[in-house]
């Protein structure tokens, strides 16, 4: 008896041990469903593949970024409702025919709380169109508590915007609503390329935070070339969507990859996005 309730009690411990080493797995991913573009994007036929490939997915929480499509996002949000229940967004919603939202979109099989967002007051090109901004959302998993703060920020090549929008997310998401033992996760879109190593490294230091290298082959999120979304023979590859932390020393442990999903189309297979999705398991 004292050795089979030794036994029972070992494999408790066991059983616990195995959810708390369970990661927190999240997706950041730029989907590229642009509002005014649908008829060039493929975006419906896209959605639905998008859709397939979320409900197929293991993500804890699903982020999205250029969720700016109404009719393709509630699409995706209908297909996927049952495995993630919890539906936030897009922020920055607005009445104007000539104004769409930030298509930052978040959905979680997990409840999350916002706590806060940020609407940039700068935009040039066609970022202007958009409500551009940030999002962080706070929640916990496996009674550890964690913030997450999602971005998408000035594309063209405007450095000094983009300086400004990263301040803005520093001092109004994440100063304001730190805490000494929350780890913070911040992923997006950041239209920063990594070989740019003094926009890179300012960015870094605006968050005051830190990225990692991948696990994956992959270490391009905007390919230019091999995109079947954007087939430019002489293009870049570009690394430009990041997940970087903030009190890092509460992670234990994060491994990054970098997801390029694909569909079948006639006979050859098609990028779902112009932009590849970014994967993080993190050990709290």
């Amino acid at each position: 008896m004292k050795y089979r309730f030794l036994f029972l009690l070992f494999m408790t411990y066991q059983s616990l041990q195995a959810i708390e080493q369970q990661p927190l797995r999240v997706l950041s991913w730029n989907i590229y469903l642009l509002p005014v573009l649908s008829l060039f994007n493929d975006n419906q036929s896209r959605a639905k593949a998008i859709a397939d490939q979320i409900v197929e997915s293991n993500y804890d929480v699903v982020v999205f970024q250029e969720a700016f499509s109404a009719t393709n996002r509630r699409h995706i949000a209908r297909k996927i409702k049952e495995k993630y229940p919890f539906q936030y967004g897009p922020v920055n919603q607005g009445r104007s025919l000539h104004r769409t939202n930030s298509g930052l979109w978040v959905v979680s099989r997990i409840p999350l709380t916002m706590l806060g967002s940020v609407r940039f007051t700068e935009a040039t090109g066609f970022d202007a169109v958009a409500r551009k901004g940030a999002v962080l959302f706070e929640g916990v998993f496996n009674g550890k508590k964690f913030q997450l703060v999602t971005t998408h920020l000035q594309a063209d090549g405007r450095e000094g915007i983009r300086e400004r929008q990263l301040d803005a997310i520093n001092r109004q998401l994440l100063e304001q609503f730190h805490e000494v033992n929350v780890p913070q996760l911040i992923c997006g879109d950041f239209n920063i390329d990594k070989n740019d190593s003094e926009t890179y490294e300012g960015m870094l230091r605006l968050l005051n935070a830190k990225d990692g290298d991948f696990s994956s082959g992959l270490i391009y999120s905007y390919d230019e070339r091999g995109n079947t979304l954007l087939r430019k023979p002489d293009g870049r590859k570009k690394l430009i969507d990041y997940f970087l932390l903030r009190n890092d020393e509460l992670i234990h442990r994060i491994e990054r990859k970098i997801r390029a999903f694909q569909r079948m189309v006639g006979e050859e297979l098609h990028h779902l996005s112009d932009h590849h999705a970014l994967e993080a398991e993190i050990h709290l």
